[in-house]
């Protein structure tokens, strides 16, 4: 029988549909990206929407300067055109993650300049100690739920840290920034947009607050640099200031979470894995690239056409929006041998799990250092770490990670 583009067309909006709506999909995508990118690796799905799949061709429109992102076309398209009433959404639109140069150009100057090795070596000892603080209830009771119990907690603090904020009014941020975060699923509901509403409405009145108390009294923090910092345009706007506490803390912790969780699952799936690690610490940092590539955090990121586009022979008409799928070209067997093997001594590691291009993630070393310092704590604290039970993916995709993730762990190892 032949098959023909339209049949391939067809597979591939069944593959991206079993993703995008269905517990089988969201439990395990990577089989559906490997159907869709072998039917349509640039596809126009029924949605309207071109999906990419392999690692050169994400990679490619995430590195193009002239392919961005169109925050107005894109909120038009999926809410109408009274999304701007919804504080979720105007939040959104005027992120720095949703700005072109020259605006996204003179933010990220600024800000990467908060992002220093100095100062991200400088969290090392806050990481350890965080998860020491954090793991021992846990030990005491013999496991529990490693997920909500640690691995949300270690982020958020050592963000908010970073940041400025008091270590006790960090705990409130949790969940109207959880809240905020469906904003970025692509499946939300109205429901989900009012507790998202309410979130951004939460967390702008207390950064609102906190900038103005830095203003008044500065402190040995990022935001009090922020404040004072001077640039050859200004200094960011009061707006500019919450914008970027919103996404630092946003951005920072959740992500961050579900690394974490994620490597830890795949190591309670892969026993063989995690003693090479116990008998090797220095595999640690090659073992966290292995889970960006292998189960990322972030599946997918969204950019705008304003010019034709031609992708592997294929044209994309301007004012398309384009997803890219992180996760499937991280799988993707042209630039990954054996691609579905969890090995943390793989040596080929080149994940595109932190995107690309000028929306590359600041926050990158810092996420990767509190990984490593985490594995390596938490594999010398438990000589057996042991899964409790069958953990459920969250019904989301864009930032993909689990509900709970429940452990039993034995005695404490020998100091």
């Amino acid at each position: 029988m032949t098959i023909t583009p339209t049949m391939f067309n067809e597979a591939a909006d069944a593959a991206l549909s079993e993703v995008l709506l269905s517990p089988e999909g969201r439990t395990d995508p990577y089989s559906r990206y490997h159907r869709l990118r072998e039917a349509a690796p640039v596809h126009h799905s029924a949605m309207g929407l071109w999906v990419l799949s392999r690692y050169d061709d994400v990679n490619q429109v995430l590195r193009d300067k002239e392919v961005g992102k169109d925050p107005e076309l894109f909120m038009d398209g999926r809410f109408g055109g009274d999304w701007a009433e919804h504080a979720s959404l105007r939040r959104m639109s005027t992120s720095m993650l949703w700005a072109n140069p020259p605006t996204h150009t003179r933010l990220r100057r600024i800000i990467a300049r908060a992002f220093t090795p100095r100062r991200i070596d400088a969290m090392r000892p806050v990481i350890e100690s965080l998860f020491d603080e954090f793991i021992e209830p846990l030990a005491a009771a013999g496991g529990g739920d490693i997920l909500n119990d640690v691995f949300y907690d270690i982020p958020l603090q050592v963000i908010c840290a970073m940041l400025g904020v008091p270590r006790e009014e960090a705990p409130p941020l949790r969940a109207p920034m959880n809240h905020f975060q469906r904003t970025f699923e692509l499946g939300l509901t109205s429901e989900e947009l009012l507790e998202a509403d309410a979130g951004a409405e939460f967390s702008d009145e207390y950064f609102d607050g906190l900038v103005a108390r830095r203003r008044a009294e500065p402190q040995d923090d990022l935001l009090s640099d922020l404040v004072q910092m001077e640039d050859e345009e200004g200094r960011l706007s009061h707006a500019e200031l919450i914008g970027f506490c919103n996404m630092v803390v946003g951005a920072g912790f959740e992500t961050a979470t579900h690394l974490l969780s994620n490597a830890v699952y795949a190591l309670l799936r892969h026993p063989e894995q995690m003693e090479l690690l116990r008998k090797d610490p220095s595999l640690i940092p090659g073992a966290v690239e292995e889970v960006l590539r292998w189960d990322p955090p972030v599946h997918l990121v969204i950019r705008m056409t304003s010019r034709p586009l031609i992708v592997a022979g294929q044209e994309i008409p301007p004012r398309s929006t384009v997803i890219t799928l992180l996760a499937a070209a991280n799988r993707d067997p042209e630039k990954f041998p054996d691609p579905d093997r969890f090995d943390v001594r793989r040596d080929d590691h080149q994940p595109i799990s932190f995107s690309a291009g000028i929306h590359h993630c600041l926050g990158w070393a810092l996420a990767k250092l509190e990984a490593e310092v985490v594995l390596d704590r938490l594999l010398r604290r438990f000589p057996v770490l042991r899964l409790d039970g069958s953990p459920e993916y969250r019904p989301r995709l864009t930032l993909r990670g689990l509900e709970t993730l429940h452990v039993h762990t034995d005695q404490e190892a020998p100091r």
